[in-house]
């Protein structure tokens, strides 16, 4: 924790604290580790350019990390928000099941941590941010779905992003960068 505690590089405090997380879970026999969602996860695909604030989390053991984080004595439960004024982290489980496949998720190993992190997958988090870039109006979050797109689309599994498109019921013809891929 003290590593996390002197880490000045967001992503970097992030990616320590995730580490340190998934290693404590896995000592209680916790195989089911947490997936970094929303702003965290756009935080990590974008190599700490958007930064978030906090950390997002999808978790079935809620109750194990709430557990965790207060028997350091450095956290504190705010509604569902774990808070560390010291560590600078605050922790957000808004939900225990995935909005999107479980399949995408992608594994980050940290070797120099023998650790690993859980992320929602790219095409999930494209959805995630053209949800709250269209019926939020959040033009920062449109922006973001769009580097994602660029950035990652030899990477997305289109047919896929296209499908999710459709079931979350986004104006697909109001999204520009899908031209190009219905085209």
């Amino acid at each position: 924790l003290s590593r996390i505690k002197e880490e000045t590089n967001e992503l970097k405090k992030m990616l320590l604290f995730m580490a340190w997380l998934n290693k404590k879970l896995k000592e209680t026999g916790i195989k089911t580790l947490p997936i970094l969602v929303g702003g965290s996860a756009v935080e990590l695909y974008t190599f700490g350019h958007y930064v978030s604030g906090d950390i997002d989390l999808v978790a079935q053991n809620r109750d194990e990390i709430k557990n965790i984080l207060l028997s350091t004595g450095l956290f504190r439960e705010v509604g569902r928000i774990f808070v560390s004024e010291e560590l600078g982290i605050f922790v957000d489980i808004p939900d225990n099941v995935l909005a999107g496949s479980y399949e995408k998720i992608r594994t980050i190993k940290i070797p120099e941590l023998e650790a690993e992190i859980k992320v929602i997958g790219v095409e999930d988090l494209i959805i995630d941010r053209l949800n709250a870039c269209i019926f939020w109006r959040s033009q920062s979050d449109c922006e973001v779905a769009r580097y994602l797109f660029e950035k990652y689309k030899n990477e997305l599994e289109l047919e896929y992003l296209i499908e999710r498109a459709k079931k979350e019921k986004l104006p697909l013809e109001k999204i520009d960068f899908f031209k190009e891929v219905r085209e």
